[in-house]
């Protein structure tokens, strides 16, 4: 096992660790393939149980970088309100650097806490079906934008701020999906260069990233492919159940870490007897 690539690669990730990972990965491509977002805030709180903040953030923004659905195709790009889109994303390149600033302040446990609230609450918001904006504005677009900006930058999860205030102005479920698709596909790349020009991007991680990017690419194809055969309204109370329950696993992670750690430690210890 210790021939494997990732193994001689990253000697701190053993199979666990990336077993966790993988999945995460699997579930936040078809998650996002499905709906068109929703990739981060399911794979965030999972990552983090088995990874830094610091190398959370960077595959999380990365994976979600790369291209993965016809998000800027001419068919997607007609359905969006571009008047609401480009002061969303002007926001969000003033955010992004408070988020980065935030990860280098503030702890690895805080950062699973704030990230896990933010899952529980954005869920439990959505799925009582409350519309938190009734009216778009310049304003709102740009305050939208910006928290979205910060919490990418702080997690790579800036999707609640940004899903709220779009479901908030489009009441179709159409056109709401495009401009999750076309702002998404924009922001990571953004944040990607904010990360890079930070220099926490090393050449580690972004093999990391590339290793795994098959998986998300294929996820959310699969995710594409489901998202034309299921009732949405069915699927969105189990993506925010299962957003919930992840987040729960971020914000209190002593009874989730124990399950991996423990794991761990049943697998080191057979390793030492072995010697």
């Amino acid at each position: 096992m210790d021939a494997l690539l990732p193994n001689v690669l990253w000697p701190d990730r053993d199979v666990a660790s990336w077993a966790v990972i993988a999945g995460a990965v699997i579930a936040g491509g078809v998650l996002r393939g499905m709906t068109g977002f929703g990739a981060a805030l399911l794979m965030a709180p999972l990552l983090s149980m088995v990874a830094s903040a610091r190398d959370t953030l960077c595959i999380v923004t990365l994976l979600n970088a790369l291209p993965l659905t016809h998000a800027l195709a001419p068919s997607v790009r007609r359905l969006v309100d571009h008047r609401v889109l480009l002061p969303m994303l002007g926001g969000a390149c003033a955010g992004i650097p408070v988020g980065l600033w935030l990860v280098s302040v503030l702890s690895a446990r805080l950062f699973c806490q704030v990230v896990g609230v933010a899952v529980i609450a954005s869920a439990a918001v959505l799925l009582t079906g409350v519309r938190v904006v009734r009216g778009r504005s310049q304003a709102g677009s740009i305050g939208a934008g910006l928290f979205s900006g910060v919490l990418t930058g702080f997690g790579g999860v800036g999707g609640p701020p940004a899903i709220l205030y779009l479901l908030g102005v489009e009441t179709d479920s159409h056109r709401a999906r495009a401009s999750f698709l076309v702002y998404f596909g924009c922001l990571y790349p953004l944040a990607l260069v904010a990360i890079v020009l930070s220099g926490w991007f090393d050449l580690s991680l972004l093999l990391q990233g590339l290793l795994l990017a098959p998986l998300f690419h294929g996820a959310g194809l699969l995710g594409e492919g489901l998202y034309r055969r299921l009732d949405p309204r069915h699927f969105r109370r189990v993506v925010l159940c299962l957003l919930m329950a992840t987040g729960a696993f971020a914000a209190w992670p002593v009874h989730a870490a124990a399950l991996v750690q423990g794991h761990l430690a049943v697998q080191q210890s057979g390793a030492e007897d072995s010697v």
